[in-house]
């Protein structure tokens, strides 16, 4: 008990000197930014006989202004296209007996698109059992985006994620895309013989949406994460709504080919902006706040450091408010220092979006505060006050 005690009290006193160093730090245009932020973090942290080392870029967007704004889930397809898009891939479908074909767009689903997706999983679509195949699969962390990475497949990084861009623009061409994350799959084999069904690897791609040039990068749920939160708890139909309110921003695909693709979007649409443009603090300013959950034990790895745009709560459960944030990505654990788990993300070989570790560390650029990961005040998910930047 002695132990997690000093643990709480060194924490509540980093968190204390923290506060006070925020009240402190300059602010800058995010111009500026570049000329007062390390382009890189890179160093080794000792905690509690683990090895943490950091060496991430720091992103900074190139953009003039970053502004606050209020935005709202993306409408459905307007008709012609809507229906010109239905019937075209309902019929594609329904002629090719060795490749699927799917359009949709609905409240939730802004467009989802399949185009001559292949039969991964039998050998006809009558007889596409999941159960009776595998493959293997890991994050792509590090890697040349004009390397051809997949398992027989002569296509690059760039080149996949370009095929998304490319018809996601077809039907929506004002969206501006960043690609985040690269998983990469390997070929599919039948799981009692080993023989294969199909002979290539492919990238499975995650991409976020951008405003003014400056990326989304989480939702203020992300950094609570926890299957024991009541914000998880879908059988409450409020919460589920909420969350699928802030599931937006996102696209996610699959590429095989040139001409073998799908991908779903859930995306908002910018409804108008709350502040013009804000001075923001730089990273160098807020990094010690970070420095801290490493050192007592509740970072273990951290994956990329970016200044973009997390989504917050308002009143009206349709708008919502994107506020620049400096995001940190990063292996976190609940229990800190006493947590049974021992290594990363890296080490462990999970899946990013199958972690329960994985998530974000948001701290507001406006004002340089770090959210707390372990906060369970009601209203946490809400807009921070913005009265002295409007």
């Amino acid at each position: 008990m002695k132990r997690i005690c000093s643990l709480l009290l060194a924490i509540l006193f980093s968190a204390l000197c923290a506060s006070t160093a925020m009240a402190e730090a300059e602010t800058f245009s995010i111009k500026e930014l570049p000329g007062v932020t390390s382009p890189r973090w890179k160093q080794t942290y000792e905690a509690y006989g683990r090895t943490i080392d950091v060496d991430v870029d720091i992103t900074i967007p190139e953009t003039e202004t970053a502004p606050v704004l209020k935005v709202c889930r993306a409408p459905v397809l307007e008709d012609p296209l809507r229906s010109e898009l239905a019937e075209k891939y309902e019929k594609a479908d329904k002629q090719d007996k060795k490749h699927y074909y799917y359009f949709e767009s609905t409240d939730f689903i802004t467009v989802r698109l399949q185009h001559k997706f292949p039969i991964l999983w039998g050998t006809s679509k009558k007889k596409d059992n999941l159960d009776s195949v595998t493959t293997t699969c890991r994050d792509l962390i590090n890697y040349d985006p004009d390397e051809a990475c997949a398992e027989n497949n002569p296509m690059t990084v760039r080149e996949a994620t370009e095929i998304i861009r490319t018809h996601l623009k077809e039907v929506l061409p004002d969206v501006e895309l960043r690609l985040d994350t690269v998983v990469l799959y390997g070929k599919t084999f039948w799981r009692r013989n080993k023989k294969t069904v199909y002979d290539k690897g492919f990238y499975s791609l995650h991409l976020t949406q951008c405003f003014h040039g400056i990326p989304y990068m989480a939702s203020i749920y992300d950094t609570y994460t926890d299957p024991n939160d009541q914000l998880w708890d879908w059988n409450n139909q409020e919460n589920r709504n909420r969350r699928w309110n802030m599931f937006h921003g996102v696209v996610d695909g699959m590429v095989f080919s040139e001409d073998s693709w799908y991908f779903t979007s859930h995306l908002y649409e910018e409804k108008e902006p709350l502040c013009q443009d804000v001075p923001l603090v730089p990273f160098d300013a807020v990094k010690s706040q970070v420095e801290n959950l490493i050192t007592s034990g509740y970072v273990r790895w951290i994956n990329s450091v970016t200044l973009g745009y997390v989504h917050f709560e308002t009143d009206n459960d349709r708008e919502f408010v994107l506020i620049p944030c400096w995001v940190v990505w990063c292996e976190y654990h609940k229990g800190g220092a006493q947590s049974e788990k021992k290594y990363g993300i890296n080490d462990s070989e999970l899946m990013f979006e199958n972690s329960d570790y994985y998530r974000p560390l948001v701290i507001n650029a406006l004002t340089g505060g770090i959210f707390d990961p372990e906060s369970t005040v009601p209203g946490r998910t809400k807009c921070p006050d913005l009265s002295a930047w409007q």
